[in-house]
């Protein structure tokens, strides 16, 4: 079996409702992703998708569709795909970075080879852990209320864990924000407060002592991602685990925090992190010295969030929370039956053959704002 042929289409779909982030990202309307087909001559197609997002990833959708063209098909193009570990290093010695890019040819790779071989990719990564994992979801920044009423939402659909999205607000609003919803919801959710990198040291010190006393499950990613030594000075104040996402990129990022002992948890990304195999690693290093791993999520969509779960239920030093399996709910619709696998709070792993996620091909032409063949 060889690669004969690959398609690129860049989508676009808007969000259920506006996304509010930290300040560095703004409001978002619309998801953009790039789909990838990996075609090969004995029918088989594997499915991939790269979630770049700037400035949150030094790649556009631009750039991912230009560097898969011109740098990774010419390489691909001939080659068995079941030679995955060859291929994977063949890609490292021709480009750096381009990790979502990378990612996206990663999927599509083990799409393939789950299909050749007809057993789910979790399979392919050393097997189940778990074959259902509780959902985690994100609210936007925002007011009081809108933030009551939109956790509220979450808790009437089975959830139990919510992502609180902070860096917009000034720091005294955010802590007014995280007592309000604390003191409604007292102990019965759990809080995780993404920042997004919107707060510098010294107002993310003022919220850890504004809250003190009241329950915070997890901090993540509150100040920019080359500031290790901020981040240090805020693991060593904090009385909850800290997670690094921003600063976790490449699998030279995860010996770097490991080293310097800045993180307790590392937030993985299939997208971001370069695909499942560095994904898997990034995870090994965090379980070899005794950090935890949040599974977590760009704005994807279903081929991502089905390479993501299969990579999650293989592991066994995940966080004791829910796990960023909802972003297909946040979306108007989606190019993939993913939602298929979630219910009451739950995201059950799916096991058809490979990534176990169909595509809807109408739905992909509607969306598609730019494509390519090679």
């Amino acid at each position: 079996m060889i690669i004969n042929g690959l398609e690129l289409y860049h989508i676009s779909i808007p969000f259920a409702e506006p996304y509010k982030l930290a300040k560095t990202y703004g409001t978002l309307h619309n998801a953009h992703a790039v789909v990838v087909k990996l075609h090969t001559d004995a029918g088989l197609v594997g499915f991939g998708e790269a979630d770049p997002m700037i400035p949150f990833t030094d790649e556009s959708p631009a750039s991912v569709m230009a560097v898969i063209r011109d740098i990774f098909a010419p390489r691909l193009i001939g080659q068995d795909p079941r030679q995955l570990t060859q291929l994977e290093s063949s890609l490292d010695h021709i480009v750096h970075g381009n990790s979502t890019a990378r990612g996206a040819i990663n999927m599509a790779l083990y799409d393939i080879l789950g299909k050749a071989v007809d057993t789910p990719v979790y399979q392919l990564l050393g097997g189940l852990c778990h074959d259902r994992l509780p959902l985690l979801l994100g609210i936007s920044s925002g007011g009081l209320d809108d933030s009551i009423a939109a956790i509220e939402a979450l808790t009437d659909k089975g959830l139990q864990t919510v992502m609180m999205k902070m860096g917009d607000l000034p720091i005294a609003d955010e802590i007014k924000r995280f007592i309000a919803v604390r003191e409604h919801f007292g102990d019965g959710i759990k809080i995780i407060v993404d920042a997004n990198q919107g707060w510098n040291l010294f107002e993310t010190l003022e919220f850890i002592d504004g809250i003190k006393g009241l329950r915070l499950d997890l901090l993540e990613q509150p100040i920019e991602r080359r500031d290790l030594k901020g981040l240090k000075r805020i693991h060593d104040r904090l009385d909850c685990p800290l997670s690094a996402d921003e600063s976790l990129v490449a699998v030279e990022d995860a010996a770097v925090l490991i080293r310097e002992q800045v993180v307790d948890v590392f937030s993985i990304k299939v997208s971001k992190n370069g695909g499942l195999t560095k994904s898997k690693l990034i995870a090994q290093m965090a379980s070899g010295f005794g950090l935890k791993c949040l599974m977590n999520s760009m704005l994807e969509f279903g081929i991502t969030q089905a390479a993501s779960l299969h990579l999650g239920c293989t592991l066994n030093n995940l966080m004791d929370c829910g796990h960023a399996y909802g972003s297909v709910l946040r979306m108007s619709d989606d190019i993939t039956d993913f939602d298929q696998n979630i219910s009451r709070g739950i995201v059950t792993v799916p096991t058809g053959p490979g990534l176990g996620v169909n595509l809807n091909e109408d739905k992909l032409n509607r969306y598609t704002i730019d494509r390519i063949n090679v």
